[in-house]
């Protein structure tokens, strides 16, 4: 079985979890607060900047599968600048956002393991780690634009990039290349792939939860 049948259907509770949460369904209907979506942006912002120190490390490590590394490292770099350039400057001027200076619980734990995992485990694992964030959305975006009834809804240009077909096409190239890395990894890789993803599903979900519920670290 290929590796990305494996972990979907391993996670395909989690995803069916996100697809239910407040946050998605309220998105959806175009009635999800613009300050809890402010904080999602501002949480995925300082995301993307841990993910592409993820990213450099991870590019560091490229000795074998090169080909497939740097297809995967394009990829990511391209599905990064649709997020920033597109979604996130979007956004901020058409909504005027101010961002809080505050941080999630799932923002730094999610952060910190995909940084950690790209110093300290294999290409192919911290590859792995990466995937999920991009599938979900893609998957997210296009559940919605297939499901939503909302004319005018004010995230329909969030909607429109997550479910747009080069943003499809690049999520389908990133996919076929972590299941090439994990038909040609040992067992002991394979394993560490299967649970990096797995990890990074949590997170994804844990990640949403707490913009949504305007959780802050520093509160105790």
């Amino acid at each position: 079985m290929k590796f990305s049948e494996k972990v979907w259907k391993k996670n395909e509770g989690i995803y069916k979890k996100i697809i239910d949460m407040p946050f998605n369904k309220e998105l959806m209907e175009g009635t999800l607060d613009k300050e809890k979506f402010a904080y999602y942006i501002e949480q995925d912002s300082l995301y993307l900047k841990y993910y592409s120190k993820a990213l450099a490390i991870i590019s560091s490590k490229i000795h074998d599968n090169a080909d497939y590394a740097l297809a995967f490292l394009k990829s990511s770099a391209n599905a990064y600048i649709v997020e920033e350039e597109v979604v996130h400057k979007y956004f901020r001027e058409i909504f005027n956002f101010e961002n809080t200076n505050k941080i999630t619980t799932a923002n730094i734990g999610y952060t910190s393991f995909l940084i950690n995992t790209a110093h300290t485990e294999a290409f192919e694992a911290a590859a792995a780690a990466i995937l999920p964030c991009f599938w979900i959305y893609n998957e997210i975006g296009k559940y919605i634009k297939e499901n939503a009834n909302v004319k005018n809804n004010p995230y329909e240009k969030w909607i429109d990039t997550y479910a747009d077909e080069e943003f499809s096409k690049s999520t389908e190239n990133m996919i076929k290349i972590i299941d090439d890395l994990y038909g040609n990894a040992s067992d002991y890789v394979k394993e560490k792939m299967i649970i990096s993803f797995d990890i990074a599903f949590i997170w994804e979900y844990r990640f949403w939860n707490d913009a949504y519920n305007l959780d802050n670290f520093h509160n105790v």
